[in-house]
């Protein structure tokens, strides 16, 4: 009797209803299409892009170039390339256009890469002047004593190898004076949380907003200041 009685009053949860699953159902379509609506929103009607000039400090790049890097494979090699040998990059990563070595022969640009048995396998551009960022959907003047890095490449072959640094190493080899800065989303918190942390600074800030497919860029140019005594970018 004990049994019975302890069975009775432990009975197990109902199965959810039929109206409670069709709320469950409306509420799941209904977040799909604020989604939605949100993503068309923000492509037609507004968005807008901020991205953040970062630098090192002096006394940061000194102690890069000084301390040793971890040796890279011995089956790699690595040189830099000048115009006539911008050809050979081609074909070697997929942010690479023919055109691109077109606008970066004007620029007086060097490209640094990594090669094995012949192939190159990673690759980094340095180039000054009218830089077009797509995401801004704009260019940017970067001035001549300094330079800006991108179209980075690594095969995904070769990732994990630290090849990116030994290019960057490279070139600061080749060009120590100059000063160098690249573009970072300003809405990318972990990487930013990582570059707080070896203590960059923040010298620009470019935006662009679209707003019904009309674009208004701003750019700001700042005295250095540490990246952490911002609070917003």
């Amino acid at each position: 009797m004990t049994d019975t009685v302890t069975a009775m009053s432990s009975p197990s949860t109902p199965p959810l209803s039929r109206g409670g699953e069709r709320v469950r159902r409306v509420k799941a379509s209904l977040r799909r299409l604020q989604r939605r609506v949100y993503r068309i929103f923000a492509k037609v009607v507004y968005r807008k892009v901020v991205m953040c000039r970062l630098e090192p400090d002096q006394s940061i790049i000194d102690f890069l170039m000084a301390m040793p890097l971890e040796p890279c494979s011995p089956t790699l090699s690595i040189e830099v390339l000048g115009p006539d040998r911008y050809h050979e990059v081609l074909g070697s990563s997929p942010q690479l256009s023919a055109a691109d070595l077109a606008h970066f022969d004007k620029q007086e640009s060097v490209c640094v890469v990594a090669s094995e048995a012949g192939l190159i396998v990673g690759s980094v551009w340095f180039t000054h002047g009218e830089v077009y960022v797509s995401d801004l959907g704009r260019t940017v003047h970067v001035p001549a004593h300094e330079r800006y890095s991108g179209r980075a490449y690594v095969h995904p072959d070769f990732r994990g190898q630290m090849l990116m640094q030994h290019l960057g190493h490279a070139h600061r080899k080749l060009q120590p004076g100059m000063r160098m800065w690249n573009l970072v989303y300003a809405s990318n918190s972990n990487v930013l949380a990582a570059l707080n942390k070896i203590e960059l600074n923040l010298t620009g800030r470019f935006s662009t907003t679209f707003i019904l497919g009309m674009r208004f860029a701003k750019d700001e140019e700042f005295y250095p200041r540490p990246l952490a005594e911002v609070s917003t970018i």
